[in-house]
């Protein structure tokens, strides 16, 4: 599951991101770990008045590319879940090209999408499927407060499929793009060896 933050809505145009968050499931849908941090974008923080960050907040914060191989490791092999999720994999992928470090999204399954099947009315805002659904988002326009609604929405859809997904052809082909043992084992060391991230809970 990811969510991002970032100054505007097009990488195309400049934009960046400047907060981003990963909450890691198992096939229950139960959370494994959390990451998350706050990124300079080098550059104007954009509307704050959405996301809540000022230029300050993020001044002494990482840089993408300081994260970027964690990042990588972190979405190894796993089918990368959001909210208008392709939203979020645009810019995730142009902050990887900008820190010239390769990287493809093995899946991606959008709740967005998912919720035209799941979940009654036209609108499918985050905060209209969270309230449908009967999820509580006590930290909204916050990259970790976003992921972890958008990780119990996604759950409330898994309950609905006790025998089997409807996207399990997703999963399996993630699968087939983890690395070799060497290289998961490899990339597993760097993702539990985190890299210098800051928080928005830091900033309090």
């Amino acid at each position: 599951m990811i969510d991002t933050e970032t100054t505007g809505f097009s990488p195309r145009t400049g934009d960046r991101v400047i907060e981003i968050a990963v909450v890691r499931l198992d096939g229950a849908g139960e959370v494994v770990d959390t990451w998350e941090t706050l990124l300079n974008p080098d550059r104007p923080v954009g509307p704050t008045h959405v996301h809540g960050l000022t230029a300050a907040d993020v001044e002494h914060a990482p840089r993408f590319i300081e994260v970027a191989e964690h990042v990588a490791a972190l979405l190894a092999g796993r089918v990368v879940v959001g909210h208008n999720v392709d939203f979020d994999l645009r810019f995730l992928e142009h902050e990887f090209q900008l820190a010239a470090y390769p990287f493809r999204v093995p899946g991606r399954l959008c709740t967005q999408q998912l919720a035209k099947t799941h979940l009654p009315g036209p609108k499918r805002t985050l905060a209209v499927c969270c309230e449908q659904a009967g999820v509580i988002n006590e930290h909204a326009h916050s990259a970790l407060g976003d992921t972890i609604a958008t990780a119990e929405l996604f759950r409330y859809f898994l309950r609905q499929h006790p025998v089997g997904v409807p996207w399990a052809d997703v999963l399996a082909a993630a699968e087939l793009t983890a690395p070799a043992d060497d290289l998961f084992a490899e990339l597993f060391d760097v993702a539990l060896t985190a890299p210098r991230t800051l928080s928005r809970s830091a900033l309090a």
